[in-house]
């Protein structure tokens, strides 16, 4: 990881607007939001949600998106959601389903964390892809 530092930020400036978020900060490669609203249609209201930040983060969007195994969206398995492991994705083997979200457009701010893309908005691009999932 090359900013380790700005990472903590961004996993700081999420925890204002998810609440409780744990990471390791010697080596803050994961993050986990304990309870991440989903949007409307699942037959839950929250998810814990881990995301593997890789080790080129904040310079390139989060590697993966993990939620919890179970979900359903108007009672039907969500198209982008692997409940059941999917080769090569680490969490599952611990009890999460991976969802396949690759963010394209990635441009954060090297000088500012707000003023460009961060952790906040890629958590934000994963709520609007379950919206219309």
């Amino acid at each position: 990881m090359q900013n380790p530092n700005r990472v903590i930020g961004e996993i700081e400036l999420v925890s204002t607007h998810f609440g409780e978020v744990r990471f390791d900060p010697d080596n803050p490669t994961t993050v986990v939001i304990e309870r991440f609203d989903l949007p409307t249609g699942f037959n839950q209201k929250h998810s814990k949600l881990l995301i593997d930040l890789g080790f080129s983060c904040p310079e390139l969007p989060p590697q993966d998106f993990y939620l919890s195994r179970g979900l359903r969206r108007y009672g039907k398995v969500p198209a982008h959601y692997f409940e059941n492991g999917f080769g090569g994705k680490k969490y599952c083997n611990q009890g999460y389903a991976w969802y396949s979200l690759h963010i394209k457009r990635w441009k954060p701010d090297p000088r500012s964390m707000v003023a460009g893309d961060n952790l906040l908005t890629a958590v934000e691009a994963l709520y609007d892809a379950l919206s219309t999932d």
